[in-house]
């Protein structure tokens, strides 16, 4: 992927951990908010049009509305995600401890977060930030343990829990849109046996669960049936089609992992402004991008690089030393995609973009060097165009708490709001006992 062909516009999102945290009291907001309206209508359908009304009828009207809305409220509160008192399963009582664990634990993260403004700095104490980045996690993991005892509760009987579904159903609606997407495969099967909830939003996000998490029976499901009633988009039609070939790849890129496990990788950790992630790196497969990599962490390189590009359920980009997609480490390093034992993209893949020879404007296999960019999802179309030099392995789900941004478009970096997510610092965990050192095509060395 050239430089030049992923600087595309988009709008950007409000997304921050003050977003995550809407997400990760996801049932809460759920319960206190109206979705249950729709009954709304065959009412409305036989009410005399507005402008025959007088105003005391159209204030009267207004009354009833509301009144309505407010009963849908409370009915909502009262059923949404709730089971009977007397259902003593080992199904239901696993539900219940999870949700207390799930609310107790937001609760906490809520109080610690409210201390952070909302974001992480530089002037944040460090027993502050990882007081911080301890509760998101544990937060974070509590969320996926209520959504998978809510799944495994609606699996065993999705009509006698139906109002657990429901939840699920806005769930999966919420978060996978946001590329909060992680450990959703199960719950998407769990709404989609309740044939009365499935609608196009629900299997368009059931269907990215699935591609992303490499479940491709739940993704062809999802998108095939989307396919019949004639709704599935354009983008998604093309990754649709790709799912036979990608899940012989998935295969292979399981046994790869199986022989890392046996190898001495290094790893890397960064430390962002939505968490600490880790990365292992594929020295075997991309050595001179391993070797580039690793001196530049060594060297704090990337710490305070702003990830200037994210885009859902495509990538995110950063190491670029002006912050707009223009800088470098100023020197280019060896191509590496086109090794016989080249990776391929999945989510959670780093790998190197290249850029445009300004005389062809064809991609110059010589100009790959400090950026890199984490994949969102399998991202077949780049497979041997780009190097992909390793993967995260830890915290993967903060990928989905990125703000989205694209600075390289120049009215976003005007915006003094817009305060977009960066490498904090980066640090070597292991690595094998040798130098680390590129070879650079172009350019030089910065020390």
């Amino acid at each position: 992927m050239s430089e030049s062909a992923i600087r595309c516009s988009m709008k950007p999102r409000n997304s921050s951990v003050q977003y995550f945290l809407c997400g990760a009291i996801c049932l809460c907001a759920l319960l206190t908010t109206s979705v249950l309206g729709q009954e709304n209508n065959s009412a409305n359908a036989t009410a005399p049009p507005k402008k025959s009304l007088t105003p005391e009828e159209r204030h009267e009207r207004s009354l009833a509305k509301q009144a309505k809305e407010n009963e849908a409220k409370r009915t909502r509160l009262q059923t949404f995600g709730v089971i009977p008192e007397d259902d003593q399963s080992p199904l239901a009582q696993a539900y219940r401890k999870a949700m207390q664990d799930f609310r107790v634990s937001t609760s906490e993260f809520a109080e610690i977060h409210s201390r952070m403004q909302y974001r992480l700095d530089k002037n944040v104490d460090d027993s502050q930030r990882y007081r911080w980045l301890e509760k998101l996690s544990s937060n974070y993991s509590k969320l996926v343990a209520f959504r998978n005892a809510a799944s495994d509760l609606v699996l065993s009987d999705p009509a006698r829990y139906e109002t657990v579904a429901l939840m699920l159903r806005d769930m999966l609606i919420t978060e996978v849109p946001a590329d909060r997407s992680d450990h959703w495969a199960r719950g998407a099967r769990a709404v989609l046996c309740c044939e009365q909830l499935i609608t196009d939003d629900v299997l368009l996000h059931a269907g990215y669960a699935g591609f992303i998490e490499a479940d491709w029976d739940l993704a062809t499901t999802a998108w095939a049936k989307l396919a019949e009633r004639g709704k599935l988009p354009e983008v998604e039609q093309q990754m649709l089609k790709t799912i036979p070939e990608m899940q012989a790849h998935w295969e292979q890129e399981l046994e790869r992992r199986k022989e890392d496990e046996g190898k001495n990788n290094p790893r890397v950790e960064f430390l962002t402004s939505k968490g600490a992630i880790e990365i292992e790196l594929f020295e075997d497969d991309a050595p001179e991008s391993v070797a580039s990599f690793i001196y530049l962490v060594e060297n704090g390189y990337y710490n305070r690089k702003l990830f200037y590009l994210v885009r859902r359920h495509f990538i995110t980009q950063t190491g670029c030393e002006k912050g707009d997609g223009k800088g470098t480490a100023g020197y280019t390093i060896r191509f590496e995609g086109d090794a016989p034992t080249f990776r391929r993209h999945f989510r959670g893949s780093l790998a190197i973009p290249l850029g445009i020879d300004a005389d062809t404007q064809d991609v110059n296999p010589k100009s790959g060097g400090a950026q890199f960019y984490i994949a969102f999802s399998p991202l077949p179309i780049f497979d041997g165009k780009h190097t992909v030099f390793g993967r995260v392995v830890k915290n993967i789900e903060f990928l989905g708490l990125l703000k989205e941004v694209n600075l390289t478009d120049e009215e976003q970096r005007k915006d003094p709001h817009l305060h977009p997510d960066r490498i904090i610092s980066a640090k070597v965990l292991r690595k094998r006992d040798h130098d680390y050192r590129p070879t650079p095509l172009m350019g030089k060395l910065p020390n």
